[in-house]
């Protein structure tokens, strides 16, 4: 019987994590709308409610592989968006005063956008290594696998910047740009795994994502929930950046200019 039993469990496992995830979702955006954090980061509860509406739908129909498979590769792409948008919502809201330099406030979404579009486009030419696949579910493929670089390279630089700079203090961004960082950090790791040893950690390379994805979930939860837990914090306000942190960080970038410039010439 106890074989059975344990038979059974791990049958339904998937499904019991998949109700995990779920209730998560649920709770954080139920928070959200309760202490109207949704209003500070309206990209981030928008992914959210996408990510859930995702799962549901996609359990449902699990029973319908056509409808499946085409409900997957038109959503992967809005996926993708709505992460690397989300993530640089976050980062835009603590470094808002970043977007005086005309440079900066370019650069970093174009280098996003820029390494999403070519992963795309090799993706698409060079499908030959995912012969399974047409050359748009490739391309697809490919964007999301450096998607997952280019988040983790935005939460490096996010938390760099804020220990550089002394900046603490936000909950919500803090801890969102963290559970997106864990995520990306855990899908690159269970990629390259895979990539690696094919076979040899399937286990692993294979759940990496699942958990890493329940560890952001339970970030944000403890984020959103953090108005509950200390009603007296103003959690909704967002500073911006120090006005004199951004004059001597322009300051530093004219003497790096100066002195390359001397010692070009």
């Amino acid at each position: 019987m106890g074989a059975v039993d344990w038979g059974v469990m791990w049958y339904a496992a998937p499904y019991m994590a998949k109700g995990a995830l779920i209730t998560l979702e649920i709770s954080a955006l139920a928070c959200l709308a309760r202490w109207g954090v949704w209003r500070v980061v309206p990209v981030f509860s928008a992914y959210l409610g996408f990510i859930l509406l995702r799962t549901v739908v996609g359990s449902i129909a699990l029973s319908s592989p056509r409808f499946y498979f085409d409900f997957y590769w038109i959503s992967a792409p809005l996926e993708v968006v709505l992460t690397v948008w989300a993530v640089l919502e976050s980062f835009w809201l603590v470094f808002a005063s970043f977007r005086l330099l005309r440079w900066f406030r370019f650069v970093l979404p174009l280098a996003v956008a820029g390494a999403l579009a070519y992963s795309a486009w090799r993706g698409y030419h060079h499908h030959f290594a995912l012969v399974e696949m047409t050359p748009a579910a490739a391309a697809v493929v490919s964007a999301m696998v450096m998607s997952h670089y280019a988040i983790l390279s935005v939460s490096v630089l996010y938390f760099l910047l804020t220990r550089m700079l002394h900046l603490a203090g936000r909950v919500y961004e803090d801890r969102f740009m963290l559970g997106f960082g864990m995520a990306s950090l855990a899908a690159a790791f269970g990629g390259s795994l895979r990539g690696t040893f094919g076979e040899g950690f399937a286990l692993i390379s294979r759940e990496a994502q699942p958990i890493g994805y329940l560890i952001a979930l339970l970030l944000w939860l403890s984020a959103v929930v953090h108005p509950m837990v200390h009603p007296t914090a103003d959690n909704t306000t967002v500073a911006s950046f120090p006005q004199d942190s951004l004059g001597d960080f322009k300051f530093q970038l004219r003497n790096l200019r100066s002195f390359v410039r001397k010692d070009a010439s």
